[in-house]
């Protein structure tokens, strides 16, 4: 059985040349300029405020999921959340998958699900297309 011939943009497995300082960018470019860092707990510290929270306080308003095409382990999603404390729009970059330390996997499970409040768009960076 011979292979199917495909169009040289599918033969070289994943496309999607985004990265993660990309998506950063553009959620930057958006007003979420604020950093957090994901703890135990769980729980997510401000850097605007200083303040820790749990995580289950904060607001996810848009998410993007980004994976290595050379290493399938490099499995993170960048989060734009908004600090209960006082008000930061930021982000936080988490592990997800197999390979995602607990910490990291707790977090995202935890934080609120608002993508559905039109603010961002819920599973893209702003400005990103489908044909990206």
């Amino acid at each position: 059985m011979t292979e199917p011939d495909l169009p040289p943009e599918l033969q070289a497995g994943p496309n999607d040349h985004t990265t993660l300082v990309d998506v950063l960018d553009h959620y930057r470019e958006a007003g979420f300029v604020g950093q957090f860092e994901p703890l135990s707990g769980p729980a997510i510290r401000c850097a605007g405020c200083g303040v820790t929270s749990p995580a289950t306080a904060f607001s996810m308003h848009s998410v993007r999921r980004l994976e290595g095409a050379s290493d399938p382990d490099d499995m993170v999603a960048a989060v734009a959340i908004v600090c209960p404390r006082c008000g930061t729009r930021g982000t936080i970059v988490l592990g997800f998958g197999p390979a995602a330390d607990d910490q990291d996997t707790d977090v995202l499970a935890a934080l609120r699900d608002r993508r559905h409040d039109t603010a961002l768009p819920a599973d893209a960076a702003p400005g990103e297309s489908a044909s990206s």
